[in-house]
């Protein structure tokens, strides 16, 4: 396994990180200063145009709406708090507590970690049928989340493969940036998704909640401004938050693959759970605000619930090597090439799994 701290991350991977976080960056600094221009100065503007008819307060448009040092300190303590609460965030859907650390997943992760060099994530074992893993993290920290359903549909070695992608997420520093990114479109599909509270209440009233009923009933007129004039200010951050989530996911996929085969030493492990998880695992629909677990988990899944538990099922044995090249060939043979996932957060499950056997073919070789 000590082969992997030789192999860092390509530097192809390293420039799509960095231009994920340049794109981060500017998306959150832009969403920031359009928000508080939205309601700080385009409305309060249109209004008194339209009051007193003159042209001149149009003038108005043109100013920042606050001053540029306060402007860059809304926008850094936004992505601050994007770092702090978002790890926390994703890990509301379970309850902590009832694991001891010293189960067999735990002490795989820490045998896994020791061998990328890297420090020792957490782990939260969560009973819950679903087969899911994911890991979120902040710069000084990381925690891996495990289903027991997860436990329950592999075998042994599948399980550890499963549990080096997501050390590996960890080795290659990406834990951090997928987080944020993920939290990053989730507030921006939410805004863009309040603002269109006028239309969404002239198309489908019965789906309004009780606030929002009350909005509308006590402040229709700003509601109605804020639809006309913010939401289509607000419409590109969404999709620009997006590209970003599908651009990372992709790429640190690809990379997590690879290196839990070398940390493994066993690529062909990985390859019958991914399609092991990708035929029993069942991805979320197409809500935007669900991505923010979607996006970080092995593959599309719905997000985990439950509570930390340390009873375990039981690990099965290990197939054989040509059992499992056996088992990919005719999974592989039965699936039609698809140009993505439905989700759209990972590459297609096909196209990792022929990666993975590529590098068990060249495993073979050089042995």
């Amino acid at each position: 396994m000590s082969a992997a701290r030789d192999q860092p991350p390509s530097s192809g991977f390293r420039g799509r990180m960095l231009g994920v976080l340049a794109v981060l960056v500017a998306v959150n600094a832009l969403f920031v200063l359009a928000l508080l221009w939205g309601f700080l100065v385009l409305i309060p503007t249109t209004v008194g145009f339209v009051f007193t008819a003159e042209t001149a307060v149009l003038a108005d448009l043109l100013r920042l709406p606050l001053s540029p040092l306060l402007c860059l300190v809304v926008v850094v303590g936004f992505l601050g708090a994007q770092v702090y609460y978002g790890y926390k965030r994703v890990l509301t859907g379970s309850t902590a507590g009832g694991g001891d650390g010293e189960h067999a997943v735990a002490r795989t992760v820490r045998k896994l970690a020791m061998a990328a060099d890297v420090p020792a994530p957490a782990v939260r074992v969560v009973d819950d049928a679903e087969p899911s893993c994911y890991t979120v993290g902040r710069v000084t920290d990381a925690t891996i989340v495990v289903t027991t359903g997860l436990i329950d549909a592999l075998d042994a070695d599948e399980l550890e493969a499963v549990l080096a992608h997501e050390v590996a997420h960890v080795a290659n520093r990406d834990v951090t940036l997928m987080t944020v990114t993920t939290l990053c479109l989730e507030i921006t599909e939410r805004m863009y998704h309040e603002a269109r509270l006028v239309r969404r209440a002239m198309t489908d009233w019965g789906s309004l909640t009780t606030r929002e009923r009350f909005v509308l009933r006590f402040a229709a007129p700003l509601a109605a401004l804020v639809y006309l004039l913010v939401a289509p200010v607000l419409w590109l951050f969404p999709r620009a938050a997006g590209w970003a989530t599908r651009q990372l996911s992709h790429a640190r996929e690809y990379a997590a693959d690879a290196a839990a085969a070398r940390l493994t030493g066993r690529p062909l492990a990985l390859a019958t759970a991914l399609t092991e998880l990708g035929d029993t695992t069942t991805a979320p629909e197409t809500d935007l605000r669900l991505v923010k677990t979607c996006a970080l988990c092995i593959v599309p899944a719905e997000p985990v619930t439950g509570n930390d538990t340390a009873s375990l099922p039981t690990i099965s044995r290990p197939a054989g090597a040509e059992t499992r090249a056996a088992q990919i060939t005719a999974w592989l043979d039965g699936k039609t090439p698809s140009a993505g996932e439905t989700f759209d957060t990972h590459p297609p499950v096909e196209r990792r799994v022929a990666r993975l056997r590529e590098i068990a073919a060249e495993v073979e070789g050089r042995g």
